[in-house]
């Protein structure tokens, strides 16, 4: 694949996440002649999504719930049960019908990050249920194809 030139800003709705944006992604040509955006190193990509998530400010949603959920690997049941509530929870959450609350917020970040190898500062968790953030959007850098997330 010939890389042609860098894309400023890819919205990168894949990950099935409204408010993740790619930053200096590059774009290719691909079989047909045509550009389309190259993503290389999709698991690397998540993790840092993931983490994005388990850092933001405010409370989890239900679609960033969905992501964290299935790059652990856990069903919908078996996420409940980590949490301590009744099986059909987490589809509720996950599906918008009824908010998530501070504390099993803070335990969905502490799960997602134990399982994922993440780092999570759990003193940082409380200040992060209070902010309120300019907007929800996760950028990352993916300059050399090494992505990291970018400051708010």
């Amino acid at each position: 694949m010939e890389r042609l030139k860098m894309q400023q800003i890819y919205h990168y709705t894949e990950s099935g996440l409204d408010n993740v944006y790619l930053h200096n992604i590059n774009i290719v040509h691909d079989s047909k002649g045509e550009e389309v955006v190259y993503i290389p190193k999709v698991n690397q990509l998540h993790q840092v999504i993931a983490q994005g998530i388990i850092n933001k400010a405010g409370i989890i949603n239900g679609k960033e719930l969905r992501f964290l959920r299935t790059e652990i690997g856990l069903k919908q049941a078996e996420l409940s049960s980590q949490l301590g509530k009744e099986a059909q929870a987490v589809g509720r959450w996950e599906r918008g019908e009824c908010p998530i609350d501070k504390t099993t917020d803070t335990l969905i970040r502490i799960i997602a990050a134990a399982f994922l190898g993440l780092k999570i500062d759990l003193t940082e968790i409380p200040a992060l249920h209070q902010k309120q953030a300019a907007n929800d959007n996760i950028n990352i850098d993916g300059t050399d194809e090494n992505y990291q997330l970018m400051a708010a």
